[in-house]
This record gives C-alpha cells, sequence and structure tokens, in this order.
C-alpha cells in the first residue's frame, strides 16, 4: 500500500535547485562566521576570568559574571554547531550527494570547495562585505582558539 504524494503548494512555485544550494552554503558560511566570533568572544571572556581586579568584591562580581558570560556563549556556540549540521544536510541534500555515502570530514571538505566556488561564481558587485575593522585580532584568536576547541562530528 503506497501512500498519496502530497503536492506542492500552487501559492509558492518550486525552488530552483541552485538557489536552493546557494541559500544553504550562505546559511552555514553564517554558521562559521558566528562560530567564529563567539570563539572570540569565549576566549576573552576566559583571559579576562583569569586575571582578575584586585579587590575581593570587584572579583566576586567580575568573576561570577564572566562566567555567565562563558557559560552562555559556550551554548551559543553549541546551538550554532547544531545549526551548522543542520545547514550541511540541507546544502548536501541540494547538491544531490547522499549521507549514507559521506564520512563528517568528506561532507566538510565537499561543503567547503562548493562554497569557494559559490562565492567566487558571484559577482562582486552585487556582494556587499562588511568591513571588519578587528578582522586581524579575530584571525588571530580564531587560530589559537581552534587550537584548543573540540569539534564535534
Amino acid at each position: 500500500m503506497t501512500k498519496p504524494i502530497k503536492s506542492q503548494s500552487a501559492s509558492r512555485p518550486p525552488v530552483d535547485a541552485l538557489q536552493y544550494e546557494k541559500l544553504a552554503l550562505s546559511a552555514f558560511d553564517f554558521c562559521d562566521r558566528q562560530l567564529s566570533q563567539l570563539n572570540t568572544l569565549i576566549t576573552l571572556a576566559s583571559s579576562i576570568c583569569r586575571n582578575p581586579p584586585i579587590t575581593s568584591d570587584e572579583r566576586r562580581r567580575r568573576q561570577i559574571m564572566l562566567e555567565l558570560l562563558v557559560d552562555t556563549a559556550e551554548q551559543y556556540r553549541q546551538d550554532l554547531e547544531n545549526d551548522r549540521e543542520l545547514f550541511q544536510v540541507i546544502a548536501l541534500d541540494a547538491k544531490g550527494v547522499s549521507q549514507a555515502r559521506l564520512t563528517a570530514s568528506h561532507a566538510t571538505r565537499l561543503l567547503a570547495e562548493a562554497s569557494k566556488l559559490a562565492s567566487g561564481s558571484q559577482p562582486t558587485a552585487n556582494v556587499a562585505k562588511r568591513k571588519r575593522t578587528p578582522a586581524k585580532t579575530a584571525s588571530i584568536v580564531k587560530t589559537q582558539t581552534q587550537q584548543t576547541v573540540a569539534v564535534r562530528h
């Protein structure tokens, strides 16, 4: 006995596969940027926690607030990693690659390659990039934190 196939709503046209893939890759890149920012935030807050203020009252208040900041940032990072996995599935589905044939590292490599191709094929006039003044600092911190942050697969 087969189940009836639900027809797509007439109010919305079907999504072009190329646009679907670009959307998923864009979301995947968004998660990477957010993870980088959160790693920078966690590194900053952790270093402040290691160097507390002089008075005991200031030290206690600052320590409590920074511990809450670190906990919050780590939770945000975990949520983004989960969203990133979802976006990986969407992007791979859009590319027509079955998950059963992929390892996590192979899937990440495929998406990284597709992301580079997608960003390289877009006209630069249509892409508005934000200027990031602390880009060098963020890249240094990102490099340092990537060595210590565990990656979940």
